[in-house]
Parts: structure tokens; C-alpha cells; sequence
């Protein structure tokens, strides 16, 4: 009786409270909660009408349908909870409504007869519930203070409103973002505060489910991902679970093993070791292991690396094992530490003879497969023909290796051609190492200065040879090899045949193809050619563009015996265009060595004319040579170093009259006091 008493004594003076309000825009006492205090102020303010209470932002049937098609999500998870929460207060006229996040009912659950009530003042799905709509409510209050709220009887602000009491709660997402708001509305007179405690809860839980739904679908995205990453990655893959057994495989793995092992126990595939029971007992993953298997149904040999999946309390459920075929890391190693060629027939300069008999040869090797031989002095450019012939033949998309034999100390040979195993022998690399012939496999083996491999290694390199097929050094397995072999040696393997230096099957198996590659002495027609183009390949690369070269200076060149040959030529154009001042090449750049040479040429018999100070001094002595080289210097005074004028008068070329001023040691400025 007492708290009946008290209850209406409240809401006379709420009621009381509220009309002064509305007259006067203020309260005379402390009794309204200070969140109600300030949703009136703010209605007051927004000028809604306080003897209304309803709703007229009412949406249409096509409206409210987009609209919960886009909450669906919100509605299909809060659905459950609205009826459970119905379940608890059926028949005590309450009802349980869901906004979106603006303020519009979208669903609602409740006793019939207070749904129909609700109807009168608009409460009811596809209405509008905001403050500035309806006054301080349950929704629109909520929302706004983004906190849960309950306004009871005359604390709304809306006197058609004064028979309710509505409990609300704000709904939010994983980010923070309000979703939406749940309410329990019913009768003013059975407020309770357990009410906004049910919906509060109620609220937790439909966020709880959302969280974990979208938890769900980034696990299923992410799933997703990871499945295409799995199925299009270049690397064969497999996953094993905790017993080891094959439980996916992607395309790649299924293209290099031959067919789908799913189902098959990692055992078998890749034999019983210490590494996968580590994998699958302690969870230690291995790396770049290598595996060659050579089974009746499929045959591989691969780098196998392994990374062990665990759960949440660090247990080893299985394992991914990723298969790296060793043909495709050759080719990359290769790629990236210049195992390729890159000159073709159009890169070799000359126009002679022999020069061009030997291309034809080395054209006709490219046509086929079989060994080629080929023979030059050092700097002769074997390398470039060893590398055309690659680039012109079949095998020019498989890799270009090279070994200088005669650079290699004969205890290393061996394992540089054929490759070694872990602990083949002090400093063995961990995991051992393939040879040259295994990462040439599919492209061309080129073996510079062959006449320098040792011998007892000769008869290894010769059953490779016949056989295609290497062991690696401390290893027991037939490793099979398609590599095209080019060698090539300054030396006359012949004469080392007879010497015993060479073996002579070897030789035999090797000179399949011979090509002979001139020196630069029996090619002196291709001198001006080979200068000229050096010239302006190396004053681009030393940015040094040579723009004059004085006449004569490839006369001296042609006199020169070129012991080094092309390369040598190569070289002294470096040598001189660092020595040049300026844009212009002179005599004075030209090396001693090739100056020199200038000393032993044959001339005709007139001294004078041929300007030869040999053959002066063998048909008159010294004083001969000194009437020359007086009328040399005569002619320079007179003529101002004028060196044409001078060549003119002695009935020579310039290049014989700079050949006689270097002999003599006489200066174009010389001058007769």
C-alpha cells in the first residue's frame, strides 16, 4: 500500500514536473534524472509538439522492404534473441521492437492486443522513433546518447506517451558504429528496472553474435584466400595431417609428382627421415631439403622446405610441404649469377676469309647437337663462337654455363663438374652442391682451355660424355644429364695426344665438330674494321667519344703481330682513348710495343723513298742515315711541321715521315737557328 502511495505521489509530481516544463521550459525541482532533463531541453529546443507522441515518418511497404533487406543481417541475428526476450514477458503487455541505426522500427514481436495499442501512436514497424519525431523515447533517446536508456510514463517528453514505459539499448558492431537499438515497451505502470537489464543483455548478445559473424565470414574470406594462394602458387604444395597422411595437394604438386597423391601417407613419397618425424612429433620445420625420388609411378627431384600448422595451444595438427623442382632453381641461379649467353654471329666483326669459313662452321654445330671443338690462340674470341653457337641452336631457352679448366685447381675440378653431397669431403657445403654439367642440364656446357684439365680426370669427363649421366662426388645416385658440350683450347691437343698430356678417346669424343678461329695476324684486313668499332664502343663506355684519329696511325696498327689478338686490340684502344688528349687519337698514344715494331719492317730498295733506316744504313752507312735525317729536319724548318709537305717533297707517305721522326727522334717544331 505504501509503495502504491509512493508511486503516485511520484507521478504526481513528474506530472506536475512536466507541465511546468512545457510552459516554461524549466523544472522547480531535482527529481527529473539529469538524461531526461536534457532530451526535454533538446525537444523543447527542436519545438516538438508535447501533446503528440506519434510517429509521422511512416515508410512505405516498398521503403521499409529495402530497408530491411538492408539490415537483413542485423534482423536474421537479432530475430532470435527478440523472441526469446518475448518469451520472458508474454502476457504482461509488453513488446520488443528493433531499429536500424537511424531510428526506424524495422521488426517487432508482442502481445496482440498491445501491438494494436502501439498502433495508435505509430509504434510499429516502418516508423520513424527519432527524438526530433516523437520526444524523449526509448529508441530515439538510446541512439542519440548511445547508451542504454529507460523512459518510463511521464518522463516522455510527448504526453500521448505518458501510459508507456520503453527500456532500450544501442546496438554496435566490431568497429564501434551503432548498428541499430533493442526495446521492450509496455505499460507504465509495470516499469521495472530488471526490464532494461533484460534488453541490455538481450543487446549483448545479439553483438556477441554479430562479432562472431563477422568473424566467421573474414575466417571464410581469409579461408578463401589462403585456398587460391594454395591452388595457384607456383610452388607444388601438399597438406599433411598430424599422422602424416595427405590431405590436399594444389596443381603444381600433382604436375610434378605425376598424379594426385591425396590420401597417401608423406612416408611414402618422400621416405622415412629424421626431418619429417621432427616435423610431425616437435614441430620443427626444415628447409630447402633436397629430394630426389625414383619410384615405378613418378620420379622427381625437388628442394623441399615445410612449415608445421598449430592450434591454438601450440600443438602440431599437420604440416604444408612445398616441393621446388631443381630444374626451375637452376634456371633461376643460372638467370641471376649471368649463366647465360649473349652473343650471337651478327656480334663477330671481320670480313675475312678465314674468319667467315669459320662462322660457316660454327653455323652448321648449331644445327645439331654433338660436341663441338673449338681451336684459337688466347683472345680470339672462342667464348663468343661457343656463345652463338648456343644462342643459333635448340638448346638457346636452356642456360649458357661456363668453366675455365685451366683456372680451377685440379683438386676442385671434380666437384665443380659434378657436384658434391653434405660430407663428401672436408668443407663440403651444407646440403652439398650440384656440378656445372647439372645446372647446364637443358642448355650448353662451355669448357674453356679443355687441354688443361687433368688427366686423371679426363676419363671421368669421357664416360660422362657417353653416358649422360653424373654421380656427384660422396653421393651414390645416377643423376641423368641432357647438356650440350662445347670445349675449346689453345693448345694443339693433337700434339698433347702424342705428348701424353691428353687422352685420345677424349679427344676423339670431343673434336666431333672442329672450328678453327684465325688470329688476328691472318686476318690484317679486319684490323681497320675491329679498330674502328672499338673505338666507338669504348669511347661510349668511358664517355670519351672520339671524334679524329691521325692518318697513319692504322698503318702502325697492321705492321703490329697482335700476339694477344683481338683482345689485345681491344686493350690497346682502351689504352690509348685514356691516354688521349681530348677527342682526338694520336701517334703518340699508340703503345711503345707498337711503335716498335715499326723498327723490323721490309721496305723497298730506295732508302729514301721507302724510308727504311735499316735499309739506309745497310746500302750506306751512317752517313746516309745522317744526310736523311738532316734533309728531314731541313724540310720541317722550312715547312713550319708542316708533315704533308714534307711527305710530298721526300716522295713518302705521313705515316713513313712519322715513322722516320720517331727513329731519328726529330720534333715537328724543330726550327734551323
Amino acid at each position: 500500500m505504501i509503495s502504491k502511495v509512493k508511486g503516485k505521489m511520484l507521478n504526481l509530481n513528474l506530472t506536475a514536473e512536466w507541465e511546468q516544463f512545457i510552459s516554461h521550459g524549466r523544472v522547480k525541482s531535482d527529481i527529473i534524472r539529469p538524461e531526461i532533463l536534457e532530451s526535454w531541453q533538446r525537444c523543447y529546443e527542436a519545438g516538438v509538439d508535447p501533446y503528440d507522441g506519434s510517429s509521422h515518418l511512416i515508410l512505405t511497404q516498398p521503403e521499409l522492404e529495402q530497408l530491411q533487406s538492408n539490415h537483413a543481417e542485423l534482423i536474421e541475428t537479432a530475430w532470435h534473441f527478440m523472441v526469446k526476450l518475448y518469451e520472458f514477458v508474454a502476457g504482461s503487455g509488453f513488446i520488443v521492437l528493433l531499429s536500424e541505426e537511424h531510428g526506424y522500427i524495422v521488426k517487432s514481436v508482442g502481445d496482440c492486443n498491445i501491438l494494436d495499442n502501439a498502433t495508435d501512436v505509430k509504434l510499429m514497424t516502418g516508423t520513424g522513433w527519432m527524438e526530433t519525431e516523437v520526444g524523449t523515447n526509448g529508441i530515439g533517446t538510446a541512439l542519440l546518447l548511445k547508451k542504454p536508456v529507460q523512459v518510463s510514463g511521464q518522463e516522455h517528453y510527448c504526453k500521448k506517451l505518458h501510459s508507456w514505459t520503453c527500456s532500450a539499448a544501442p546496438i554496435f558492431d566490431n568497429d564501434g558504429q551503432i548498428m541499430g537499438a533493442l526495446q521492450m515497451s509496455g505499460p507504465s505502470g509495470a516499469a521495472h528496472l530488471h526490464t532494461l537489464g533484460m534488453v541490455v543483455a538481450a543487446v549483448e548478445a545479439i553483438s556477441s553474435q554479430i562479432r562472431i559473424g563477422e568473424k566467421n565470414l573474414e575466417l571464410t574470406a581469409l579461408n578463401s584466400s589462403l585456398q587460391n594462394i594454395f591452388q595457384t602458387m607456383s610452388d607444388g604444395a601438399v597438406i599433411i595431417d598430424r599422422q602424416g597422411i595427405i590431405s590436399h595437394i594444389n596443381p603444381v604438386a600433382e604436375q610434378i609428382l605425376g598424379y594426385n597423391l591425396k590420401g597417401t601417407s608423406i612416408e611414402y613419397l618422400l621416405g622415412k627421415t629424421a626431418q619429417y618425424d621432427k616435423l610431425l612429433s616437435e614441430g620443427q620445420p626444415f628447409t630447402d631439403i633436397e629430394v630426389r625420388v625414383d619410384k615405378p609411378q613418378f620420379q622427381f627431384h625437388c628442394l623441399v622446405t615445410s612449415i608445421p600448422i598449430k592450434d591454438e595451444k601450440d600443438n602440431t595438427t599437420g604440416a604444408v610441404i612445398f616441393f621446388n623442382p631443381i630444374n626451375k632453381i637452376k634456371k633461376l641461379t643460372n638467370r641471376f649469377s649471368g649463366a647465360h649467353a649473349v652473343f650471337n654471329f651478327n656480334d663477330i666483326i671481320g670480313n675475312s676469309h678465314k674468319l667467315h669459313s669459320a662462322i660457316h662452321s660454327a653455323s652448321n654445330a648449331a644445327a645439331c647437337a654433338s660436341n663441338v671443338l673449338i681451336a684459337g690462340e688466347s683472345g680470339t674470341g672462342k667464348e663468343l663462337f661457343a656463345q652463338a653457337i648456343h644462342n643459333a641452336s635448340s638448346f638457346r631457352d636452356g642456360p649458357f654455363v661456363a668453366l675455365n679448366c685451366g683456372a680451377i685447381p685440379r683438386e676442385l675440378i671434380a666437384s665443380e663438374l659434378f657436384g658434391y653431397t653434405e660430407g663428401a669431403f672436408t668443407g663440403a657445403g651444407r646440403g652439398g652442391r650440384p656440378g656445372k654439367f647439372e645446372m647446364a642440364t637443358g642448355g650448353t656446357l662451355f669448357l674453356d682451355e679443355i687441354g688443361d684439365m687433368p688427366f686423371d680426370q679426363q676419363v671421368t669427363l669421357l664416360r660422362v660424355l657417353q653416358e649422360r649421366k653424373i654421380i656427384r662426388i660422396g653421393g651414390d645416385k645416377v643423376i641423368p644429364v641432357d647438356t650440350r658440350v662445347i670445349c675449346a683450347t689453345n693448345k694443339n691437343l693433337q700434339d698433347e695426344v702424342k705428348k701424353g698430356n691428353f687422352r685420345e678417346d677424349l679427344y676423339y669424343r670431343l673434336n666431333v665438330i672442329p672450328i678453327n678461329i684465325p688470329s688476328l695476324r691472318e686476318r690484317e684486313e679486319d684490323i681497320s674494321l675491329l679498330f674502328q668499332y672499338f673505338v666507338h664502343k669504348i669511347g661510349e663506355k668511358l664517355n670519351t667519344p672520339i671524334e679524329f684519329i691521325e692518318p697513319g696511325i692504322l698503318e702502325y696498327l697492321k705492321y703490329y703481330n697482335w700476339p694477344g689478338n683481338v683482345r689485345e686490340l681491344e686493350n690497346v684502344v682502351e689504352r690509348m682513348i685514356n691516354s688521349a688528349n681530348g677527342s682526338t687519337l694520336r701517334f703518340e698514344n699508340l703503345p711503345p710495343e707498337i711503335h716498335a715494331a715499326q723498327s723490323v719492317e721490309e721496305l723497298p730498295e730506295n732508302p729514301i723513298a721507302s724510308g727504311s733506316p735499316e735499309a739506309v744504313h745497310e746500302n750506306g752507312g751512317m752517313a746516309a742515315l745522317l744526310l736523311e735525317r738532316n734533309r728531314i729536319l731541313e724540310l720541317l724548318s722550312r715547312y713550319n711541321g708542316n708533315i704533308s709537305r714534307v711527305a710530298r717533297e721526300l716522295g713518302i707517305s705521313r705515316n713513313t715521315v712519322y715513322r722516320k721522326m720517331q727513329f731519328y727522334d726529330v720534333s715537328r717544331e724543330f726550327k734551323f737557328k
